[in-house]
């Protein structure tokens, strides 16, 4: 993944493998802004994207977990007992919830 430039009059942090873009916005004062809450607002739970296979989830893991901001949910693990899928779920800086899985099998 690349990081397009940033813009010093957006705050937000952009995230590109080339062919799509994600834009992750950034709220203006963390401490003052309301967490999400499933059962009592409308908007996004959280994103997930595929990766190829567990080899590709544990790169991007290791690349997520070092960025400033970033609060990691769980390490890469099985999504369910005995499943074959993996995946791992980090909160991004803003309060976005993103979710990297492998395929399904």
């Amino acid at each position: 993944m690349s990081s397009p430039p940033s813009v010093p009059t957006i705050p937000a942090i952009f995230v590109s493998d080339g062919t799509t873009l994600l834009t992750l916005w950034q709220v203006a004062d963390p401490a003052t802004a309301t967490p999400f809450d499933r059962r009592a607002n409308i908007g996004l739970h959280h994103l997930a994207l595929r990766v190829a296979d567990l080899d590709a989830l544990r790169t991007v893991f290791a690349r997520v977990q070092g960025y400033p901001g970033v609060v990691i949910e769980f390490d890469p693990e099985p999504i369910r007992e005995g499943a074959t899928t993996h995946h791992f779920i980090a909160t991004m800086p803003g309060g976005i919830r993103i979710e990297f899985a492998t395929p399904f099998a």
